[in-house]
């Protein structure tokens, strides 16, 4: 019996440790992550990806934002959304949230799919839209500015919730 709970132990110890690629943000902005899921189909993966949404807009504060599935394909389809204090940075003793707007482009294949996310437009944490794209917070050799401390470890964060999200809601109802 101590061995059964053992190897119980031991498998449930591996799946937890089980993990998405993580998307780290760079100047060129976020390089796209193969995501390995059991064998589903692409229209099923469709169907998820619009109930996901529709679950982040009915429990998400930033409703009405204007989330929505579109350009749907026989296995694609790409979701924007906006997100509160989707980052935020330390500069000088202040720190200064903001609020993106996002594109999730999502192919799917049957035992993965590929996540592709680009911000799009980034705003203060008043909702005024930044002249800044998000390779202007980085140097030319690619390290962030001086002054933009918590970044990108913020941006990351939000990013890989909202993947880790999609991706758990797929595995619970699919």
């Amino acid at each position: 019996m101590s061995k059964i709970f053992c190897l119980l132990c031991f498998l449930s110890a591996v799946l937890a440790n089980a993990q998405l690629p993580e998307m780290k943000v760079s100047k060129s902005g976020f390089e796209p992550v193969v995501v390995s899921i059991p064998t589903t189909s692409n229209e099923k993966l469709t169907e998820l990806t619009k109930a996901w949404l529709q679950e982040i807009v009915h429990n998400n504060p930033d409703r009405g934002k204007g989330y929505e599935v579109s350009g749907v394909t026989e296995n694609s389809a790409t979701v924007t959304g906006y997100k509160r204090n989707a980052f935020f940075y330390r500069s000088l003793g202040e720190t200064y949230n903001h609020n993106i707007d996002y594109t999730m482009q999502l192919v799917f294949r049957q035992n993965s799919y590929d996540v592709t996310f680009t911000v799009n437009q980034i705003y203060t944490d008043n909702n005024v839209a930044v002249k800044s794209a998000l390779a202007d917070y980085f140097t030319n050799s690619g390290g962030l500015k001086e002054g933009y401390y918590g970044l990108d470890a913020s941006l990351n964060k939000t990013v890989n919730a909202l993947v880790q999200s999609h991706y758990d809601f797929i595995l619970s109802h699919r």
